[in-house]
């Protein structure tokens, strides 16, 4: 039996977020399999490691097959570890599990370095990236966000360095790398067409990219509903995930108090909740933005809950103010059969065409409007929920993995250029 072994930038037992909820979920479902397969996951940095590890503490071991390493921090624009010896180390555990497969979903905390040097070491293991968001291409966080707040639609090296502030040639040097380091993976992986495209607008060759959605398991059925709780739920919105500037949760808020100070009286009542925030949280990032009356808000939650708490909803909100590749609240919210409010850029308006409604990101008024354009109404509702098709399941996600895996080897044999590994 071959062996895979997963490998993501954080451990979602320690920190709770999409790309290693996906991988972790992947490991999980091949487990249940009877699949001989491994978890490798890390801790984002200095800070987090002294929170979970002991003083000489290296690796926590979650089981026999789940591990979280501990993780010194990186440097964001090169991908490369500060201290040789971070790297030494994580490159010697990963090399030591031997795998048939490696499956890195993202390389943020791993390292580019220690990407090359497992290829080099390992030359008949098949290696496969899923590429969660844009890092490679952009030296922001990969969001591809401005410094100043604007939109970025494309990279270049003149106006990436005057957002970063470095000389036009260290971004020349950082794509070369980027594209270098990339080419080590026999194929590639993306949850959505618009992070696929991005890839290739940028110099990934055409072909090397395979669009799956990440799985997610869904297996109780959406329960029916009377015309009583369809009018209750028709006035009841919700915004699941974080206090990070750009999740967009100020936007909301914004919206929220101009429908406010329209001083309407409502039939049905207007209840706004924000889920995976505490309302001291939101003070502290947004201390000079008063909370209206219709904001309520409902702290941290289990992930295993999440779904359950969304039927409870007729909307879900997802106000980002970035790209977004493929949020996990979309699979989720699909899974629950409650439409959503999106802004319409990125994988968000590719994730919610045709079963929510879209408003101008970054817009409060543009959101205000979505909002009152189906508050109360029980038909507009019931129409959105009817066109919700259900999200990729994990089995179906392991089919297509397998799959896509398998015409991509094949395509490695025939040209190989295609996928070029580089051991030098």
């Amino acid at each position: 039996m071959s062996r895979t072994v997963i490998v993501s930038h954080s451990h979602p037992n320690l920190r709770y977020g999409g790309g290693e909820v996906a991988a972790y979920r992947q490991f999980q479902h091949l487990l249940s399999l009877g699949q001989d397969v491994h978890f490798v996951g890390s801790t984002i940095g200095p800070e987090d490691s002294d929170r979970f590890f002991g003083p000489s503490q290296q690796v926590i071991s979650f089981g026999p097959r789940d591990f979280c390493l501990r993780g010194r921090g990186m440097d964001g624009f090169t991908m490369e570890h500060a201290d040789i010896r971070d790297e030494d180390w994580i490159f010697e555990f990963l090399l030591a599990l031997r795998g048939d497969v490696y499956h890195f979903h993202h390389f943020w905390n791993i390292g580019a370095g220690t990407i090359r040097r497992l290829r080099a070491a390992l030359p008949d293991a098949k290696f496969i990236c899923t590429l969660h968001e844009m890092t490679a291409i952009c030296a922001n966080h990969g969001q591809m966000v401005k410094r100043s707040g604007e939109l970025c639609h494309a990279s270049s090296e003149v106006s990436c360095a005057s957002c970063i502030a470095r000389p036009p040639i260290d971004f020349v040097l950082r794509k070369a790398r980027m594209q270098e380091m990339l080419e080590q993976f026999d194929h590639l992986l993306s949850p959505s067409e618009f992070l696929r495209q991005r890839f290739e607008d940028w110099g990934v060759t055409p072909g090397r990219i395979s669009v799956i959605e990440n799985g997610l398991d869904h297996l109780a059925e959406i329960p029916s509903e009377t015309a009583a709780e369809m009018q209750v739920k028709s006035g009841r919105f919700a915004f699941f995930g974080q206090a990070t500037p750009t999740k967009g949760l100020d936007v909301l808020v914004r919206a929220a108090a101009l429908i406010e100070a329209r001083d309407e009286t409502f039939t049905v009542p207007l209840s706004i909740e924000i889920h995976g925030v505490d309302r001291d949280s939101f003070s502290r990032m947004w201390p000079d933005l008063e909370i209206p009356a219709s904001v309520h808000f409902r702290g941290r939650y289990r992930p295993q809950d999440c779904i359950d708490i969304m039927r409870g909803y007729g909307w879900i909100i997802i106000p980002s103010i970035w790209w977004e590749n493929s949020p996990v609240v979309i699979q989720e919210a699909r899974a629950a059969g409650t439409p959503m409010i999106a802004s319409d850029i990125g994988g968000m308006a590719e994730k919610t065409q045709g079963w929510g409604l879209q408003f101008r990101t970054a817009d409060p008024a543009a959101l205000a409007s979505a909002i009152l354009s189906v508050h109360g109404d029980v038909d507009m509702l019931t129409d959105y929920r009817s066109r919700i098709t259900a999200p990729l399941d994990l089995a179906g996600f392991a089919a297509e993995w397998g799959e896509a895996c398998d015409i991509a080897f094949d395509q490695m044999q025939e040209i190989p250029n295609i996928g070029k590994r580089m051991n030098a």
